[in-house]
């Protein structure tokens, strides 16, 4: 049974929303946020070291019901602390790299005239194996793995905000990247297939989603547009007795903007802007995207 109807979508909302209702499991966030590597030469490593990125998302958004907008709107601020480790090492000709991610959230949601928030650390990703290629001059391929671990906060209460899936998430990617003449031309597709989250026995479906970068280097600062597309490829599954036995309807989301990147000495900088022009089942409003790397000494 899916649930269709716009006031069976808010019935279950106004039961359990949490950080998003993302037409997966009702009220749990994506195991990457939308746009997370919007700006990034997604298919090149960098040179061998160690190296620090906080990567910060201010998303204000309305709550969607197919594509109709419901009285839910959320506020989230994302800080994500991730730690990149390029040794130098080769694997079947490509640089290898290994990634941890942790996120800090901020979640704050207005629904039916009632606010509620949380604050705490979300989902932790580990990437423990992404190979780089140069294929061609200026032409790079990435490949890689990642696993989300049910580290944040997940509650069946009513009106509960949740900064975590309670539930694993296993992910490859694909990058590639041109990076010459000034260009940054770099497109990243990630597919996202989820466990079941054993309190309520609900299994999201498979999730794509794909970011891209267009920017080109003019006087020292790297500016063009940015975008996104998010599609649920499968139906959830609900095995359980949890938001009437019913499912959420796939969602899709398609965003378009601006990025702009500038290095400082070691440190790079990049900020985009992003609205969501296409948007079914899942939230969509307006983001920015702030973020900074930098070199670590071993």
């Amino acid at each position: 049974m899916k649930l269709s109807m716009t006031t069976s979508f808010l019935a279950i909302a106004a039961a359990l929303v949490g950080t998003a209702v993302q037409a997966r499991e009702p009220g749990t966030p994506t195991a990457m946020p939308t746009g997370a590597t919007i700006g990034v030469p997604v298919g090149a490593n960098p040179p061998p070291g160690l190296y620090y990125s906080n990567r910060n998302d201010f998303l204000f958004a309305d709550v969607y019901s197919g594509d109709t907008k419901t009285p839910i709107e959320v506020d989230v601020r994302a800080s994500a602390q991730q730690f990149h480790w390029v040794p130098g090492n080769t694997i079947f000709g490509g640089s290898y790299r290994a990634m941890f991610t942790v996120p800090v959230i901020w979640a704050d949601q207005s629904a039916f005239g009632t606010e509620t928030d949380e604050f705490g650390v979300g989902d932790i990703v580990v990437s423990p194996f992404n190979l780089s290629w140069m294929i061609a001059p200026g032409l790079f391929v990435q490949s890689g793995v990642t696993l989300t671990m049910p580290t944040g906060k997940f509650s069946t209460a009513p009106g509960a905000v949740n900064l975590g899936s309670n539930a694993f998430t296993g992910a490859v990617d694909v990058g590639v990247s041109y990076l010459a003449n000034g260009w940054n031309l770099s497109a990243h597709a990630n597919y996202f297939v989820h466990t079941k989250n054993p309190d309520t026995d609900y299994r999201s479906g498979d999730e794509l989603i794909v970011n891209w970068t267009a920017m080109k280097d003019v006087g020292g600062f790297s500016i063009g547009p940015v975008g996104y597309l998010r599609q649920q490829v499968t139906d959830d599954r609900n095995e359980g007795s949890f938001y009437g036995r019913g499912i959420s309807g796939k969602a899709r989301q398609f965003g378009i903007g601006l990025g702009l990147t500038k290095n400082f000495g070691p440190v790079e900088a990049n900020i985009s802007y992003v609205h969501d022009f296409e948007v079914e089942n899942t939230l969509g409003g307006d983001r920015v995207l702030v973020n900074f790397t930098v070199p670590l000494q071993f």
